[in-house]
């Protein structure tokens, strides 16, 4: 609770909010003054950056959203994944270590367990999420063209043929709730499954705010 770090983050936010659009000049009308405290340009001064929004969106009706993610810290590897309704609800989410020495082999690991896991708790309509757009090279690619992986992606193109799915890329800044369970992956000894009264602090904070459908900001 450091009062110039919450400072900074405020004025952080609200930069990337008028970068995004979501706030504009017209909204510091009479305070036009402030605009330096947020780094924010004058309307002769405006240079354009680009900015994207990017939202965790809820499946529809009869479907599961799992969301996975890998970490490798240098020493070992993690993954973490997390399975919600078309609510928003956490159905149950996983982290644990794998063996590997890259985040993408990590990741793969995480498509891999989550898939299962949907497959264990009877779920055959699933929508799969990641940030790693080599998993969905793996995944609609007709060939098991990756050596290192083969056996991997084999095991993983053997379960997704059993279910119905669709898969989806998302940047990582919208990923924050796996992001956060990959790196828990690392450091624990073996996988941890959670249930929605059990789940993390931090990935619970995360979840309430993917559900309320606030925005991430990414600069480019």
């Amino acid at each position: 609770m450091n009062a110039s770090r919450i400072i900074r983050s405020v004025c952080d936010k609200i930069q990337l909010l008028f970068e995004s659009g979501l706030l504009k000049y017209s909204n510091f009308k009479g305070c036009r003054h402030v605009l330096h405290a947020f780094n924010i340009l004058s309307k002769t001064d405006v240079q354009e950056n680009r900015v994207c929004i990017i939202r965790w969106l809820k499946p529809d009706v009869n479907w599961i959203k799992l969301n996975t993610d890998g970490s490798y810290n240098g020493k070992v590897a993690g993954c973490g994944g997390i399975l919600r309704n078309h609510l928003g609800q956490v159905i149950k989410a996983f982290a644990g270590p794998v063996s590997g020495n890259s985040a993408s082999v990590a990741e793969l690991h995480g498509v891999i367990y989550g898939i299962k896991m949907c497959i264990n708790l009877g779920y055959d309509r699933v929508w799969i999420v990641v940030d790693a757009m080599n998993i969905l090279h793996y995944i609609n690619s007709n060939f098991l063209f990756n050596a290192e992986n083969y056996y991997l992606i084999r095991d993983l193109k053997q379960d997704l043929a059993t279910i119905t799915f669709q898969i989806s890329h998302i940047h990582r800044e919208g990923n924050g709730c796996v992001d956060a369970l990959a790196t828990l992956g690392c450091q624990f000894r073996e996988f941890v499954v959670f249930s929605s009264n059990d789940i993390p602090r931090i990935v619970n904070g995360l979840v309430r705010l993917d559900r309320s459908g606030l925005p991430y900001i990414k600069k480019y």
